[in-house]
């Protein structure tokens, strides 16, 4: 399949200024921009980006943009799209594959020392986004209201990252999708709710495989997902960023009692695992024939024929956690057009559907679909894109599912 990054031409910036709402950018909790440009920012908008941002952009061509990139599944293919973005608009692009503590640990120590941080661009971790704006690393303009390619984006994800709320500095570049995956040669249809499931199993002395959530994201997410869907009252709480440690275990203890009451009467019928990789090897074993895995892992999986070809990936009607990580300019840059171009080519139709064929990796963008972007001997490996952008729940608060996950270690597996 081509991928190719066109950057758009005048003429059809016009044609995009005529339908694009004229929302002029704005320091995002601020009084004025954070970050050096050679543009006004205050006239920056989605339909001027191009006419705004192109001819400054390719001024600094003498100039290396530095972009760190945390996500070792796509330091590859991010290589080559940067060499990519080079190729086409001739703006040099260093592209470093880097821890993603280690790098946000130096952007912020850089900002105490009062130096510019080591990049320009940064593909980090969402957890560390409090951290990096809170030092004042990250620019402080509204990427996902200026970057054509933004346009249409989850609006869960688009200007929070894990229940932090950035006001859209952070633009959600990679999503992953925990689900439930089960074996289509054993199973015609899948159960539609969590009882369901486990009815289903119990009737067809069938195993279900469950991540341990301290030893695994795809289980912390389903025990997130069984919170929402056994304790509904709960859900202010669930996502309520505000609460300190002791409000947060408090919260867990309540709202895990119809959890814990769940599973323990149905401990014949599951396999407890130590990790996602632990999760998926039980359906490539068949001694499960549902599991608790991250989507991506499973397609990535697939992809090297390391799972049977029979399984298929789906989400509870009562909706599963999904979660992402995102990338920011960094408000020290003095390359801030080059870098926002590069900024909407990797929010592009071309690297958004090269990095989902690729590993997997979902996008934000909910007007980019995957039906006929994929091969189609992958296509099944992922959940359909209705089926997807209905019942994704962004995940809760942390704290809350720590405390959840410790608990269910407790009163459920360990007895």
């Amino acid at each position: 399949m081509a991928h190719r990054f066109t950057v758009p031409t005048l003429g059809l910036a016009f044609v995009l200024a005529a339908a694009w709402p004229a929302a002029a950018a704005e320091p995002v909790d601020a009084a004025s921009f954070n970050v050096k440009s050679t543009i006004d920012l205050k006239t920056l908008s989605a339909p001027t980006f191009v006419a705004l941002v192109e001819p400054a952009a390719k001024q600094e061509t003498a100039k290396t943009l530095v972009f760190y990139d945390f996500a070792d599944t796509l330091c590859d293919l991010l290589t080559a799209e940067a060499a990519r973005f080079t190729k086409e608009t001739g703006i040099p692009v260093k592209h470093v594959c880097a821890d993603g503590d280690a790098a946000t640990q130096q952007i912020i120590a850089a900002v105490q020392a009062g130096r510019p941080a080591p990049m320009d661009v940064f593909f980090g971790p969402n957890n560390n986004m409090r951290a990096l704006t809170a030092a004042k690393a990250i620019a402080n303009l509204a990427l996902v209201d200026v970057l054509p390619s933004a346009a249409h984006l989850d609006p869960e994800a688009a200007r929070r990252s894990r229940g932090f709320t950035h006001g859209g500095t952070v633009v959600p570049f990679h999503r992953n999708q925990t689900v439930v995956a089960y074996d289509s040669a054993t199973v015609a249809e899948p159960p539609e709710t969590l009882a369901a499931l486990f009815d289903y199993a119990r009737a067809h002395q069938l195993k279900v495989a469950v991540t341990n959530p301290t030893k695994g994201g795809s289980g912390s997410g389903f025990i997130e997902s069984a919170m929402l869907a056994l304790s509904p009252g709960c859900a202010k709480d669930l996502y309520d960023f505000s609460l300190d440690e002791a409000a947060a275990k408090a919260v867990a203890a309540r709202c895990m009692a119809p959890v814990v009451a769940f599973f323990k009467d149905r401990r014949a019928l599951i396999e407890y695992t130590n990790s996602n990789e632990n999760s998926l090897q039980t359906l490539a074993n068949r001694t499960a024939t549902f599991a608790t895995v991250w989507e991506d892992d499973l397609y990535t999986l697939a992809s090297k024929g390391m799972v049977p070809r029979t399984v298929r990936p789906f989400l509870l009607a009562t909706g599963e956690v999904g979660d992402g990580d995102g990338f920011f300019i960094t408000a020290s840059t003095d390359k801030l057009e080059a870098a926002l171009l590069f900024a909407d080519f990797l929010m592009s139709d071309a690297v958004q559907i090269k990095k989902l064929e690729d590993t997997g990796s979902r996008t934000a963008r909910r007007d980019l679909g995957t039906a006929g972007k994929i091969p189609a001997t992958l296509a099944s490996f992922l959940v359909p894109d209705a089926e997807y952008q209905q019942r994704t729940r962004p995940r809760i608060n942390g704290l809350i599912s720590d405390a959840a996950a410790d608990l269910f270690v407790q009163q459920v597996i360990a007895e």
